[in-house]
């Protein structure tokens, strides 16, 4: 019913029936500011954060009825009746709109009702129209109440404080501070730091701030101008976040002189980024990150940080404060998970993206190299409680057994690839090498796994490539490329999950079946990429694990 980039309504109406982070409006009713065209052969909807065409019979044959009918306070059965179709129906097709931005649920009912504040219609609009970019708020009214129930209060510098108290004061509650500390009827503090404006640098007033945001659990947001360099963050919060300290370790001056508009612009975009946070209508990279602005070329990237260890406030290592937290640490918090009231409903639809569902079957199978056919393996024998044979030298049945559990598919049906070990996503990030020296009836070499089909394809004959000494070696590599087009950054974390996850499967597996299982703590990166011929940046070894008996 819609472009392929979208969810058609029986992917996501069947999705919606076992999915509890697909939530199909009770009593739907169209978002407002929508403009809504029916054609001969579609239906055009303009106004969410993105423009939906619905083609297709069911498209111009029903839903011109329905979006007639979605006035907030009918029910799903009562739709369905009054159209005169089985309410499945009407239930995927409330499910694809929703999904597309185009309904919301009704207004809050019985005493609910009561706590929703008068707003300005262009506001009301804007919060409904494009509260699907996030679905947090089920309704434009709960983003309402959000705004005005906050209670912000500025700090800092006066002239930087005053541009985005203007900037704000039309959308929620916003006011001066006085004295370095806020009241009690704060739920944030921000910080308007500008030294370039004559101001003192920052001293005494943010110390002071910081440390009673964080002894109250007040969050604490900051917004840095230096120059034509904007920070537009980080948010400090005690139940979330390092210190403010912590994360402002990486902070570096801009040389350039700042020019008339600067101010203005950093405000603004400061502004847009703290609305977001608060109304939760729009995407953000708050709180676990910010945005650093080149106020000149308008570029931008995000940033995070990290505990440094020995941080009196935020961190539980003794020792002397270091400069800044490790690699792996930053890395961790760049692609760390926001906290669950800063989930965001409409990142999670987007696993069932035909795109997205489509990486599930994606696997590599080297088309040219040789295929060599495995035994099917005999998964019962995993079952067994007798104690394993005692000939557990390794043959092609439990080369097959091992690989089919470790990197293989359980089983494929139109709606889902099942798999034998768990996968981040279900897109199946490992692929599995194997490096055979001893095994009877199977040709010493190095061979990739075929998942989809389970057999090999044997790669190569120089078994020394990957030094060892027992009859057979996997060696797992994670297939970046595949799972950074549906995660990102953040693909490197699923790789390693998922790696684990094989890992432990092997293990489970050489156990019951009798057969030596050791893990290497370390190898040589480039020489075993080159023996499987892959490029590590892209598909990096995860693993190399060691099966059967030393000779």
């Amino acid at each position: 019913m819609s472009d392929t980039s979208m969810m058609t309504a029986e992917t996501v109406g069947s999705a919606a029936r076992f999915d509890p982070q697909l939530r199909i409006p009770l009593r739907p009713r169209l978002r407002r500011g929508l403009v809504i065209g029916t054609e001969a052969d579609q239906v055009v909807v303009t106004g969410p954060p993105k423009k939906q065409l619905f083609r297709g019979r069911s498209a111009t044959q029903l839903l011109p009825g329905l979006l007639d009918l979605l006035d907030g306070e009918r029910t799903h059965s009562r739709l369905a009746a009054e159209l005169g179709v089985p309410e499945e129906v009407v239930f995927k097709a409330l499910s694809l709109l929703w999904t597309c931005g185009v309904v919301e649920e009704g207004p809050p009912r019985g005493t609910e009702g009561e706590a929703v504040p008068d707003v300005d219609d262009r506001l009301a609009d804007y919060l409904s129209r494009v509260g699907s970019a996030t679905e947090v708020n089920p309704c434009w009214e709960r983003a309402a109440i959000r705004l005005r129930t906050a209670g912000i209060e500025i700090f800092g510098d006066p002239a930087l404080a005053g541009l985005l108290r203007d900037e704000l004061a039309g959308s929620m509650p916003v006011a001066l501070g006085a004295g370095d500390t806020p009241t009690e009827r704060a739920t944030l503090a921000v910080w308007a730091d500008a030294r370039d404006s004559g101001q003192p640098a920052p001293g005494t007033g943010m110390h002071t701030l910081a440390e009673h945001c964080w002894d109250k659990g007040v969050p604490l947001l900051r917004l840095r101008v230096r120059g034509r360099r904007a920070a537009l963050g980080p948010l400090v919060d005690p139940r979330t976040t390092p210190c403010l300290h912590c994360l402002t370790a990486d902070d570096e001056d801009d040389a350039r002189t700042a020019v008339a508009g600067d101010r203005e612009l950093a405000v603004a975009l400061f502004a847009r980024d703290l609305f977001a946070a608060v109304s939760r209508t729009t995407p953000t990279p708050l709180p676990m990150r910010w945005r650093l602005v080149d106020l000149e070329t308008l570029g931008q990237r995000d940033t995070s940080s990290a505990t440094r260890p020995g941080c009196p406030r935020c961190s539980v290592a003794e020792g002397p404060v270091v400069d800044r937290a490790a690699p792996a640490t930053r890395f961790e918090a760049s692609v760390a998970m926001p906290p669950k009231e800063f989930a965001d409903l409409k990142a999670h639809q987007m696993h069932y993206k035909p795109s997205n569902l489509a990486l599930q079957r994606v696997s590599r199978t080297w088309p040219v190299a040789p295929a060599v056919e495995l035994p099917p393996p005999d998964h019962d024998r995993l079952d067994r409680t007798d104690p394993p044979p005692a000939d557990t030298r390794p043959g092609p049945d439990t080369l097959s057994l091992l690989l089919s559990v470790t990197a293989g598919i359980k089983a494929d049906s139109t709606d889902k690839v099942a798999r034998w070990t768990a996968s981040g996503g279900n897109i199946g990030s490992v692929t599995a090498y194997a490096v055979v020296r001893d095994i009877p009836g199977l040709a010493p070499g190095i061979y990739g796994y075929v998942a989809a089909e389970h057999r090999l394809a044997r790669l190569s004959s120089r078994v020394d490539a990957v030094p060892g000494d027992r009859p057979l070696a996997l060696v797992l590599t994670g297939d970046f490329p595949k799972v950074a087009r549906k995660y990102s950054a953040f693909a490197l974390r699923i790789l390693l999950l998922d790696s684990g996850c094989a890992q432990a499967t092997a293990r489970e597996a050489a156990r019951a079946l009798g057969i030596g299982f050791a893990l290497r703590p370390r190898w040589d990166d480039d020489a075993i990429a080159a023996a499987l011929g892959i490029n590590p940046d892209m598909e990096p070894v995860t693993a190399v694990i060691d099966l059967g008996d030393a000779p």
